[in-house]
């Protein structure tokens, strides 16, 4: 922070970039700032053009290096599996469709994600699984925007996998090996404030809750956006 100078080249959708792209488009949609969309159009140009990688008929997206787009690793996390939430929310269906169906085979491997996995030897590099929200979070996005039962029913196969493998006499856990499902005893609290949230969202009416009519932030938190007015978003905001 005090050169400007780059420590780390890596490119990625992973955890600690994830929040990045999810706000560009979120803040887009709930405030209109025409700045912000040009960064974000730029933005998944290139995302899509040098992440994205095929195996076995599975669509990836690796780590590049952000000068060359030269592939410097298939290791990828289950943070990253917010994205397809984020596609179909910024239309690109086709995409998040295929990039759900990734994850959702690699839950269906060991019946809960893997902290990190490496989708070119197959193998897991970390294999805790912490009680995280995002492969849900995406299957309530894409049955809301596609109307198909499957996104309904990974999430109801996701909540089933939860209560056989993570319940407690006394709460929820995370997993220390999703091979093995040794319990940690451990519950991070986004485990009621954005796991528990998005599994109900995927099983309530869109006349209760809509998601058009909403702004999630990466901490589910709801903003509808009527209760924001423009000429005050413009007058704020600078736009």
């Amino acid at each position: 922070m005090e050169t400007g100078d780059w420590i780390d080249k890596t490119s990625h959708i992973c955890a600690c970039i994830d929040s990045y792209y999810e706000y560009l488009y979120k803040t887009w949609v709930m405030f209109g700032d025409p700045e912000i969309k040009a960064i974000w159009d730029e933005s998944i140009l290139a995302v899509n053009k040098y992440l994205p990688e095929e195996k076995d008929s599975l669509l990836w997206y690796g780590r590049v290096n952000m000068d060359t787009g030269e592939k410097t690793s298939s290791v990828v996390t289950l943070y990253d599996a917010f994205f397809p939430a984020v596609l179909s929310l910024s239309g690109d269906m086709k995409r998040a469709e295929r990039f759900q169906h990734t994850w959702d085979c690699l839950w269906n491997k060991y019946g809960l994600e893997p902290m990190a996995y490496d989708y070119a030897t197959e193998k897991i590099t970390y294999p805790v699984y912490d009680l995280n929200p995002e492969i849900i979070e995406s299957a309530f996005y894409l049955y809301h925007f596609t109307g198909k039962e499957e996104y309904r029913n990974m999430a109801a196969k996701y909540w089933n996998d939860i209560k056989k493998y993570c319940r407690t006499d006394v709460a929820f856990t995370a997993i220390e090996n999703v091979e093995t499902k040794e319990k940690r005893d451990y519950m991070a609290t986004y485990f009621l404030a954005e796991t528990l949230k998005y599994l109900y969202l995927a099983f309530v009416d869109n006349s209760e809750v809509n998601p058009s009519d909403y702004v999630f932030s990466t901490e589910a938190h709801n903003f509808k956006k009527a209760s924001f007015e423009k000429e005050k978003i413009k007058k704020y905001l600078g736009i």
